[in-house]
């Protein structure tokens, strides 16, 4: 059942739209068993994706409509196969409107379920379906430029206020229109340092901004600088903020494929020094704090303190479900290539909108090539990771395992390692705000809870 459950949830919207356009026996047969297929990942706990708090929500949206459907109209369907009443489409297109929900409770992140975060989906779902009620109990157009007029209106009313609803509940994951105005606005003002620096076999390309202790940034999958900048511009009132393209990513070269996570370390050994230091506090976040960690497993005397933000470990402790999906994104890789491996893996990310609409300008177009090097040679050695802890503990550098309060809150899988990590080399664990990638989309109070840490790191003082 692996890997089923994110599909099935995709399809499921398409499967009640046909079964409420031309109702039969067989869409209604297909949909629900699609139905099962995702009740089955849901009940044995195979959908790890979906909060846990949210289950009984996409069960109740899906296969309650999916009895509904089948119940009403399937003594009709077996009399004949188009429904000679109108009535007979109505829980058809009801179950289509449960199923978009299904999968907009899916998409949105959530830290908990309230009767808000309910009813700013449900309330606009439920006009809609008024609005089919009244199209199917009274004179309706006869004809078909009227009614595909009136189907494209309610589905765009029903859209539009899905998206304001998302972005409008999701602001528990932190967003704020003023932090990234703030953010975008300095990182236009502060100058920025480019240089290269070639490293057994690859340039690399590396960024510095400001002055003061070194602060080195790496990031995570699609490894490129940009991840850093609305907290690096931020920040370069009192560090020097290092951030760089990794190996294989954006405006480094990819001469070397062969992935190995010590070479990783030694590359952002090499762009530390040709920045001009010997020794830095190491930001990592997402598969760039394993980055950080193999660093100072390898290198402590170059390595004044790690942060560690939700590292990807999941091999630390052995979270069976997770590995088996990333097993499961490398196949479907290999077989419908990577661009589909990468959007299944982007699928349980749970990143909200707001997320996506705060990324600095040119950095989609810089990622869209680094897609299928990550998913292809990076993603599962970051899965297979498991840092030594001995080697840490020896080295004598401090370890600042973090995690997001939305994440945290979620529980999602890139989260629970670092509660795992500070438990078992027994430092706290630091939460910041918001999600997986909030330096995107609550940029200054996320950089301000960075600078918080590196202030009792660095002594800097405070401002």
């Amino acid at each position: 059942m692996y890997g089923l459950d994110g599909p099935a949830l995709l399809l499921m919207p398409l499967l009640w739209w046909i079964v409420g356009v031309r109702p039969g026996r067989w869409s209604c047969a297909v949909a629900l068993a699609v139905d099962a297929v995702f009740l089955v990942a849901v009940l044995g706990d195979l959908a790890w994706f979906l909060d846990r708090d949210k289950r009984w929500l996409h069960v109740a949206l899906t296969v309650l409509p999916a009895v509904a459907v089948c119940g009403w109209t399937l003594p009709g369907l077996v009399r004949a196969r188009e429904p000679r009443h109108p009535w007979l489409v109505v829980p058809a297109k009801g179950a289509a409107l449960a199923a978009v929900l299904n999968l907009y409770f899916a998409a949105v992140p959530h830290k908990r379920i309230t009767a808000a975060v309910l009813a700013a989906p449900l309330v606009p779902a439920a006009a809609v379906l008024a609005v089919i009620v009244v199209l199917h109990h009274r004179d309706r157009p006869r004809g078909r430029p009227a009614r595909v007029a009136i189907g494209i209106g309610t589905a765009s009313v029903l859209v539009v206020a899905l998206g304001v609803a998302a972005a409008t509940t999701s602001t528990v994951t932190g967003y704020a229109a003023e932090d990234v105005a703030e953010a975008r606005s300095q990182a236009d003002r502060v100058p920025v340092r480019t240089g290269r620096v070639t490293a057994e076999g690859d340039d690399l390309y590396f960024e510095v901004r400001g002055s003061g202790p070194p602060l080195l940034m790496i990031g995570g999958a699609q490894g490129d600088a940009g991840f850093y900048t609305y907290p690096a511009a931020l920040l370069a009132d009192q560090f020097q903020v290092i951030t760089y393209d990794r190996r294989g990513h954006s405006r480094s070269t990819r001469n070397v494929t062969d992935f190995d996570i010590t070479q990783q370390a030694r590359d952002a050994l090499a762009v530390l020094r040709a920045a001009g230091h010997d020794t830095a506090t190491v930001f990592g976040n997402s598969a760039g704090a394993i980055i950080a960690l193999e660093l100072a497993t390898h290198y402590p005397d170059a390595v004044t303190a790690v942060i560690a933000h939700e590292p990807p470990m999941i091999a630390l402790e052995p979270d069976r479900r997770s590995l088996a999906f990333f097993d499961a994104v490398g196949r479907t890789s290999r077989i419908l290539g990577p661009e589909a491996g990468m959007f299944m893996f982007s699928l349980p990310v749970g990143l909200p909108f707001t997320a996506y609409g705060s990324i600095p300008a040119d950095f989609s177009a810089r990622t869209a090539e680094s897609q299928s090097y990550f998913v292809e040679h990076e993603m599962q050695e970051f899965v297979d990771y498991v840092p030594d802890l001995a080697a840490l503990r020896a080295g004598n550098v401090p370890i600042i395992p973090a995690v997001g309060a939305t994440t945290q809150g979620t529980n999602r899988y890139y989260g629970r390692p670092a509660a795992i990590l500070a438990e078992r080399l027994d430092v706290p664990l630091v939460v910041f705000p918001g999600h997986h990638m909030s330096y995107f989309d609550l940029s200054r109070l996320w950089t301000e809870a960075l600078r918080a840490t590196l202030y009792s790191i660095t002594g800097v003082p405070g401002r």
